[in-house]
């Protein structure tokens, strides 16, 4: 069974979109983000309102590849029977420099037609890798934004 793929190409050099990747995904995934994603061993948690996953980073090659482990899931979607399906899934992100700038091949091992939430999952990453690619192509993205809690009003 086929998982999840896509390639991005965008003109800027590999060190910026590895940047994205490792230092800024709060731009255009999630900016309800808490840990790190830049070195081996590092680990961040990331919320789409009830949705939750916790990654950690499985590997590390600066300005090559980065691989992240989904270690916790829970997916709030009310038909879904297995709400954790996503843990154990492998997120390699691979980049290769090239005339054009930089290619970006993303591979999300394990999330393919047998996942419940593919159809819906595989719609939400064809949406932020293209935030990703808008924010590497305009400084950018359309990231997730956490409700922010209205403050009480003073009497």
């Amino acid at each position: 069974m086929k998982d999840y793929q896509k390639n991005i190409t965008v003109s800027k050099p590999v060190s910026e979109v590895y940047a994205a990747i490792t230092e800024h995904i709060a731009d255009w995934w999630s900016n309800d983000l808490r840990g790190a994603a830049a070195h081996a061993g590092d680990s961040f948690n990331i919320a789409f309102n009830q949705t939750r996953k916790t990654f950690e980073i499985a590997g590390v090659i600066p300005n090559k590849q980065v691989v992240w482990k989904c270690v916790k899931a829970y997916i709030d979607m009310a038909s879904l029977e297995n709400k954790s399906e996503w843990v154990g899934t492998t997120l390699t992100w691979s980049l290769n420099q090239t005339e054009q700038g930089t290619t970006l091949t993303f591979l999300h091992e394990g999330l393919n037609q047998s996942f419940q939430c593919y159809n819906v999952c595989e719609a939400g990453w064809d949406y932020f890798l293209a935030s990703l690619q808008a924010y590497l192509k305009t400084g950018k993205g359309t990231p997730h934004l956490k409700a922010v809690e209205e403050k009480e009003q003073p009497a």
